[in-house]
């Protein structure tokens, strides 16, 4: 019987082997030398267009390091809820919790808000000091403050530019014409004042104006004053 001889691998499988050899050495040396993300990556060598749109989140951002947010991106930010706390260092978040160096009381706010603003303070004169409260529409509220050996007293008006508008009951046949409402706060030297008034106005246009409040006098520091808000 004849006995098979050794075959010579060929020169291709030597090569193949070699190869396979060397790529998995190769391999090992990677795995046992990995390397983090920062070192594959050159310091200041990616800008910012690089990055996936709004994939930064406050994770990545240090909210602590971003001063004033800048006018332009405030919507924005605050539209962020991760961000959101950031806003309260933009120059119109300071500027509404400052309201003009006013305090909030002294604003009247909301769709068709309208008032005094606050209290009106009025010193009285022997002639009458007229001073108008505000205006909405067509109507203008104001008071008149007189002072006497009695006291001050103080007469609340209402006119309209509009002919015949019902100023709380009065009709006036002229426009522009001052008329007494009948809330007046006789002369006395010690406090005294009407409180939960409550006025409405109408104009031939349609033009409406509701409004509630008080006034006094010989109070609040002051000869007279007023205070009112509504709606138009």
């Amino acid at each position: 019987m004849q006995q098979a001889g050794s075959r010579r691998p060929s020169a291709a499988l030597v090569v193949a082997t070699i190869a396979l050899v060397v790529a998995a050495s190769g391999s090992a040396f990677a795995a046992g030398q990995m390397v983090t993300g920062d070192n594959l990556i050159r310091k200041d060598s990616l800008s910012g267009n690089r990055l996936r749109f709004r994939t930064l989140t406050g994770t990545q951002i240090n909210l602590k390091k971003l001063g004033t947010v800048p006018t332009a991106v405030e919507a924005q930010v605050a539209r962020s809820a991760t961000t959101a706390q950031t806003a309260t260092t933009a120059d119109t978040a300071q500027d509404a919790t400052k309201l003009g160096g006013l305090p909030a009381s002294s604003y009247v706010t909301g769709s068709g808000a309208v008032g005094t603003k606050g209290i009106v303070k009025v010193a009285g004169t022997a002639t009458g000091h007229t001073v108008p409260l505000f205006t909405s529409g067509p109507f203008t509220i104001s008071i008149t403050c007189t002072s006497s050996s009695d006291g001050p007293s103080l007469t609340l008006l209402a006119s309209s530019t509009e002919a015949n508008a019902d100023l709380d009951g009065n009709v006036p046949v002229a426009a522009n014409t001052p008329t007494d409402l009948g809330f007046d706060v006789a002369a006395s030297t010690t406090p005294f004042s009407y409180d939960g008034l409550t006025l409405d106005f109408n104009a031939t246009s349609g033009a409406y104006l509701i409004i509630q409040g008080g006034e006094g006098v010989s109070s609040l520091g002051t000869d007279c004053w007023a205070d009112f808000a509504g709606t138009n």
